[in-house]
């Protein structure tokens, strides 16, 4: 058989293999295989896979990162949701207090003292629970806080409760006073009897009407700790209308002049923080070292400032001043006086009889306003004009103010009295009924009484509280705000120009006693209990009272638990039917102002007792 050719039958002949000269040396070595996977080989592909992996892993990290800053900055939001929710609520918990007080004022005096009153009551404004929840840190409450003064005018810690507007001096009103300072001052001469306090005000009064005025307006500043005569006469330069400044005053003229100028307002103040606009008053004159204003000088405070923590004078001028004292005429139960001035006397006659429930006081009243004298003054100054006001004949009315001649007063004696025509005479003030005489006929039939309501001590104790707490002799609903004698602080007092030192200090002493007397509800118990004449008396009455109808409340809402919390002065008139808020200064970028031990806790007993512990200390 022949051998096959190295080509196809037909076909073209295959060239033989070539054989590459490596080939030839089985020794040398092989070079790589070529393969499909591109220039750059399998090593290639490998790390353009590793950098994909790279990539993926850094935004894994980058979303990673993003996620937990998007979570961070939820929590943050939700952390300032709750707080501000927190906050909101701690600012009802002041709102509800404020409510709560409108709602206290709107009853009559009786039913408030019936509840425990309003000065110191624990049981109606201290921890009271608005919020209630199992969770301390859930349960809101209210307290409503004051600064406390002992029977010295001291400060002596806290109490819980209001605070009457009437226990400072009203400024807007230091201007009606000027105005009557001459009155004021002459009214001791309205007494039979001239004692040695009579003669210091006659001859106080005697002088000019300005420097009378001076005296008492400047006086009563100057009661003030720190206060001086040129900041006072300032202080008074601001209020009068006029634009002519007093000696050591300022007007327009001085403020006009400053680097940056303004005018004086020439009238009354909006509130006491416009005295930092007059020359002489600075901020730590105004409000001292009160520094977060909660009426309590703290420790941090005694550190800043070295000041007696027992004085009012470290709380500054703004713990004796006040803008919205006011106070009603209204009886206890709410119900109006009766105005002894009225024109219809029959009417008058029947109103007292039911009020004072003697028809001997009420007989007189009326007959006084047709025929009588207010004593030996009244009557020398009738004589000497020759008016009759009693329809007796001059020659009487020297009879008509000698208490000597006058017999007792009946009932019986008004049959002789035409009540018809009215009365030609007004009392000024209710002290004109003490001590006067009342004539009854003409000529020889004129026949003089003396008044039931005599200056005997024990007499006035039982007629005193019948007189004050029912009759009034101004027609108007409510009275511009007097100083109330029995709170307000020692200092003021003291700076009245016509009260004797020693008097003052025996007042001071004597309103820290403890008594159910019914006559320290009026002010004029100083004069019932003997310590000043009725000649003085006469002088106090229109500077001082025992009522006030607008209040101040300093109010903390909290959480039992946590730092959140909020505090406001409220300022609360309560002369309407329905009490309404005049003055509102939220001041809790100042803090707190008091511990949790203090501020009180109503859900401690559901707490742990280093809970409890923690939060007397204000550390939770």
């Amino acid at each position: 058989m022949m051998p096959m050719p190295p080509w196809p039958v037909g076909g073209t002949p295959r060239p033989p293999r070539q054989r590459s000269p490596r080939a030839a040396l089985p020794n040398a070595p092989r070079s790589p295989r070529r393969t499909t996977a591109g220039a750059g080989g399998p090593r290639a592909a490998r790390s353009r896979r590793g950098f994909f992996l790279v990539i993926v892993l850094v935004v894994i990290v980058v979303a990673t990162f993003a996620v937990y800053s998007f979570t961070e900055l939820m929590q943050a939001y939700d952390q300032v949701v709750q707080l501000n929710s927190d906050r909101a609520q701690a600012n009802l918990l002041v709102e509800s207090g404020a409510a709560a007080s409108r709602l206290l004022l709107a009853q009559p005096p009786e039913t408030r003292e019936l509840s425990g009153g309003l000065e110191n009551n624990p049981a109606l404004f201290q921890a009271i629970n608005v919020v209630p929840s199992e969770d301390p840190y859930e349960r809101g409450n209210f307290t409503i806080i004051a600064p406390s003064m002992n029977e010295l005018g001291e400060l002596a810690r806290v109490r819980f409760g209001l605070q009457n507007e009437s226990a400072r001096l009203n400024l807007n009103a230091l201007v009606t006073l000027e105005e009557n300072a001459s009155t004021l001052m002459a009214a001791a001469e309205m007494v039979d009897s001239v004692s040695d306090a009579d003669s210091d005000a006659a001859s106080l009064s005697s002088s000019d009407d300005g420097a009378a005025a001076d005296s008492l307006g400047v006086s009563l500043l100057l009661s003030l700790p720190g206060m001086t005569t040129d900041t006072a006469e300032a202080i008074l330069d601001w209020l009068d209308p006029d634009d002519e400044p007093r000696a050591a005053g300022a007007e327009s003229e001085y403020y006009s002049g400053l680097p940056s100028p303004y005018l004086p307002s020439n009238g009354p103040l909006d509130s006491v923080a416009e005295l930092l606009l007059v020359r002489g008053v600075t901020p730590s004159l105004l409000f001292g070292a009160d520094a977060n204003r909660n009426g309590v000088i703290d420790p941090a405070e005694q550190q800043n400032v070295a000041v007696d923590t027992r004085s009012v004078a470290a709380l500054g001028w703004s713990a004796y001043l006040t803008v919205h004292s006011l106070e009603n005429n209204k009886r206890a139960d709410g119900t109006p006086r009766i105005h002894v001035n009225q024109e219809d006397l029959e009417t008058l006659y029947s109103e007292l009889g039911e009020a004072l429930g003697s028809d001997d006081w009420a007989s007189f009243i009326v007959a006084y306003r047709v025929s009588g004298q207010a004593g030996a003054a009244a009557a020398d100054a009738d004589a000497g004009s020759g008016e009759d006001r009693s329809g007796a004949s001059p020659a009487n009315d020297e009879a008509n103010g000698d208490p000597e001649n006058a017999v007792p007063w009946t009932a019986a004696a008004l049959d002789s009295i035409d009540l018809s025509g009215g009365g030609s005479n007004e009392l000024s003030q209710l002290l004109d009924l003490v001590g006067a005489t009342v004539t009854v006929g003409q000529g020889d039939d004129a026949q003089t009484f003396a008044s039931p309501f005599s200056e005997a001590l024990v007499d006035m104790a039982e007629y005193m509280p019948a007189l004050m707490g029912n009759l009034t002799t101004q027609d108007f609903e409510t009275m511009p705000g007097r100083i109330h004698l029995n709170q307000c602080p020692a200092d003021l007092l003291r700076g009245v120009p016509f009260l004797d030192p020693e008097v003052a200090e025996a007042i001071i002493e004597a309103r820290a006693e403890q008594t159910d007397s019914e006559n320290r509800r009026y002010e004029t118990w100083p004069l019932v209990e003997g310590y000043v004449t009725t000649a003085e008396m006469r002088q106090l009455m229109p500077l001082f009272t025992m009522g006030g109808d607008v209040y101040r409340a300093q109010i903390v809402g909290y959480f039992e638990a946590g730092n959140q919390s909020s505090r406001a002065e409220v300022v609360i008139d309560a002369t309407t039917v329905n009490p309404k808020i005049i003055l509102y200064r939220d001041l809790s970028h100042l803090g707190r102002g008091f511990d949790l031990s203090v501020l009180g806790l109503r859900g401690a007993d559901a707490l742990s007792a280093s809970e409890t512990d923690r939060l007397g200390r204000g550390q939770l």
